[in-house]
């Protein structure tokens, strides 16, 4: 039998995510609720049984379990497994099993003070509702029902993708759609080198003003979140390596002229003093 309530923390979860669509967030409560009701909360690693009890009817629908499943789950020794939610089970558990021995011995004190009394007296005593059982504290546990993860608070992570995918907008770049667990830890390696959101916006700035990475050379190639979000090009940025040199095409349409030289000027001055900080206080 499984237990009777099912603990949750909005905050901590919603960090946690943030990224998914409508129905990948459906997918993902349903899961954790069918994995809570089967016993050992755990589910059999047989993707058919799963695909059954998550009424998938399309492809679309196995396609995004699947995808949960890899990015907030384990397989371990034939059995699908969070060991988030197993250690919330326990803890659930232990406290529900104190919550049933508490009301259980207010029964027999109550039972045992009737005894001795008067007939009316202890019809009465019949109708008087049990003690509330002895609470039973614990400290909330931190973090949400997925993995444990070590992510950056939740407001700058979401503030440094609403800037990328400000600027890409403006720069004709592709959008954040998902962030992926990998596309986080990225992020989050990314905004402590660089001192935070405003090391992050530097080099969001000075990849908008090059001509290189709004797609003004050979290619056409343009800049990315994942290309940004590299350790390797991420420094590169931040050093200049894609700063507008004299001689390259200049799109007056977009960031030519003299004004978008100073304007590019100042985004490199910008950058240069946040790196000098850094490296000042390391």
């Amino acid at each position: 039998m499984s237990l009777p309530y099912f603990p949750m923390y909005p905050t901590d979860f919603e960090a946690d995510t943030s990224h998914l669509t409508l129905a990948e967030d459906g997918a993902y409560n349903r899961l954790l609720r069918l994995m809570w009701m089967t016993p050992g909360c755990s589910l059999p690693d047989d993707d058919a049984w799963v695909m059954r009890r998550m009424r998938c009817t399309t492809a679309e629908d196995v396609a995004i379990v699947t995808g949960i499943i890899a990015e907030y789950f384990q397989r371990k020794a034939g059995r699908i497994i969070s060991p988030r939610l197993a250690k919330e089970y326990q803890k659930t558990d232990l406290a529900h099993r104190k919550r049933v021995d508490a009301g259980s011995r207010g029964g027999k004190a109550k039972a045992l003070q009737s005894k001795g009394k008067a007939s009316s007296n202890a019809k009465a005593m019949l109708y008087q509702p049990e003690p509330e059982p002895e609470p039973y504290k614990e400290e909330e546990p931190k973090g949400s029902l997925s993995a444990d993860t070590d992510a950056k608070p939740f407001d700058e992570i979401a503030e440094a993708v609403a800037a990328y995918n400000s600027a890409a907008e403006q720069s004709g770049w592709p959008k954040v759609a998902i962030l992926s667990k990998s596309r986080r830890s990225a992020l989050t390696a990314r905004l402590k080198e660089a001192g935070g959101l405003d090391g992050w916006n530097a080099a969001l700035d000075k990849a908008k003003t090059s001509n290189h990475c709004c797609g003004q050379n050979e290619r056409g190639w343009t800049a990315s979140f994942d290309f940004i979000a590299r350790q390797s090009s991420f420094a590169k940025l931040m050093e200049g390596n894609y700063d507008n040199r004299i001689g390259n095409n200049q799109s007056p349409g977009h960031r030519g002229g003299v004004g978008g030289i100073s304007k590019a000027t100042e985004i490199a001055d910008r950058a240069a003093r946040i790196v000098a900080n850094r490296t000042s206080n390391c």
